[in-house]
């Protein structure tokens, strides 16, 4: 990708659809889905909003207490929305290990992500921003679990090559 991204440095209209054009070939040779990152959302949309409709609508989990806060209102200190973007930016990080310097698209998410995460924390009902958060908890554990000594080898890896660069 950076190679065709320099031969078609040019802002020429044709120019750079004959770079989209080669990249899309380069997608289908590797078997790449250029939208493959957005099927997570695709998912989660529908459950995030009847999760939303099940708050609103159903008055016992409305009025529902949990620790300092009305679960069918935002949060009035500002907590969970916080935890639920600094979750999102762990969970994401952690999934990205050793990915960062190769996508840069994947890099400009994982800040992007968590901001919009907490922005859209402020306005909700506190249940979905504890939701975010519990559930990016577990997905943290089960990337420890799952990728647990992947990560300390790509610890050692970045250790190591950036000595090496010094």
């Amino acid at each position: 990708m950076e190679k065709l991204k320099k031969k078609y440095s040019s802002k020429d209209a044709q120019t750079q659809q004959k770079m989209q054009q080669e990249m899309m070939a380069l997608f289908q040779k590797h078997g790449v889905n250029p939208l493959a990152g957005c099927f997570p959302i695709l998912i989660q949309m529908p459950i995030l909003i009847g999760f939303y409709h099940a708050i609103m609508r159903t008055e016992e989990i409305a009025k529902h207490r949990f620790l300092w806060m009305e679960l069918g209102s935002s949060d009035p200190y500002f907590i969970l929305p916080l935890l639920a973007g600094v979750t999102t930016f762990f969970q994401q990080k952690l999934m990205m290990a050793g990915t960062e310097n190769q996508n840069p698209q994947m890099a400009m998410m994982l800040w992007i992500m968590p901001i919009m995460i907490i922005i859209i924390g402020l306005k909700l009902p506190a249940a979905l921003p504890l939701y975010w958060v519990i559930g990016g908890l577990f997905m943290i554990v089960q990337t420890f679990f799952i990728k647990g000594p992947d990560l300390k080898k790509g610890s050692v890896k970045a250790g190591s090559s950036g000595g090496a660069k010094k």
